[in-house]
């Protein structure tokens, strides 16, 4: 019996052969950060290949010049708590501004960043190796050090191990095993921790430690309570124990906590439709169960967000993922893929 292998996501996309790629690739970074391709449309092309190891996901990723901006509206819509060590394989260099933090490298360093946090980092062509991990998986010291945007050197010793095991999970990737898969993940984290341990700020993590924590905690409140017809700001605020001037602060990015909170529950609703083929709910009930009281409300608020109506997405079933909506829209996106595992 051939033993198992690693979940593996490969996503293609290059204007030569699909007119519509440079858009498709906004739409599916859309959720995690803005994208500015420094150059035409016409000669983008972009190449994702990535492996669940386990709960730590694995990809090797190639692009064209571009920006990439992830701001306080991409964090709070963003379910994972996760960190990145990105390995330069081949680049013409980059530069950004890492949450205040000024940060460049080229061909050989690792960048280290916290996805609770700001960036606005533009690149030259490249190719990379990345790794994502939960920050649970992290050393409980991590929690105490700031490292976002931290640009550890192939020279140094951490740098070194960390890339040199990057690259050998890599290179081993098409024969690894789960099991192997999973030790694999656990030492990355393992070394991941000491890479952060050893070029980090000790003692200055986050300038934000209260807001980031309110934020972590008012969005698993909200998302385990969608159906919840007494779910409001106010429920959110109490939760919380806080001040509603602090809570609208918390929640300003995300156009407030209202906002937040309908569209959670319009990203509920369109799941529920696209694996409801059966249709054993009707919309009317799919609305009604997710705290929209009114049909009309929920169809009018449902194609404001997603271009398209209940009842049509429905119609749609499978084919919807083919109707260029975005990442949070279409669950089989790469993006999607790949945050869905943190």
């Amino acid at each position: 019996m051939q033993a198992e292998t690693p979940p593996r996501d490969l996503w293609l996309l290059d204007a030569r052969e699909q007119a519509d790629a440079a858009e498709r690739y906004r739409q599916a970074c859309a959720q995690l950060f803005e994208v500015t391709l420094q150059g035409p449309d016409s000669a983008f092309h972009n190449r994702m290949d990535g492996y669940n190891l386990g709960g730590v996901v694995l990809a090797r990723c190639s692009g064209v010049p571009q920006r990439f901006d992830r701001r306080y509206a991409h964090i709070i819509a963003d379910t994972a708590d996760s960190v990145l060590a990105v390995l330069e394989l081949s680049s013409g260099g980059w530069s950004g501004i890492y949450d205040g933090r000024p940060a460049d490298g080229g061909m050989g360093s690792i960048r280290l960043v916290d996805m609770s946090r700001p960036f606005d980092m533009t690149t030259a062509a490249f190719e990379t190796l990345n790794l994502a991990i939960p920050r649970a998986a992290l050393d409980e010291l991590v929690d105490h050090v700031d490292f976002h945007g931290r640009v550890v050197s192939e020279d140094t010793a951490t740098g070194r191990i960390l890339g040199a095991h990057m690259r050998a999970v890599w290179d081993s990737i098409e024969t690894i095993t789960t099991a192997e898969a999973a030790l694999a993940a656990k030492a990355a984290a393992a070394l991941f921790s000491a890479a952060i341990l050893a070029h980090g700020e000790a003692g200055g993590s986050d300038a934000r430690p209260v807001e980031k924590m309110l934020l972590a905690s008012a969005r698993d409140f909200v998302i385990d309570r969608l159906a919840d017809t007494e779910l409001s700001p106010e429920a959110v605020r109490q939760h919380l124990g806080i001040s509603r001037s602090l809570l609208y602060k918390v929640f300003e990015p995300a156009g407030g906590v209202s906002a937040f909170i309908q569209a959670r529950r319009l990203d509920q609703a369109f799941d529920e439709i696209i694996r409801d083929q059966s249709e054993r709910k009707t919309l009317a009930e799919i609305g009604y169960g997710l705290g929209f009281r009114s049909d009309a409300h929920f169809s009018r608020v449902f194609r404001a967000r997603f271009g398209v109506t209940p009842g049509r997405l429905r119609r749609l079933g499978a084919s919807a993922r083919q109707e260029g909506l975005s990442a949070l829209e279409r669950p089989d996106d790469a993006f999607a893929w790949l945050s869905s595992l943190l």
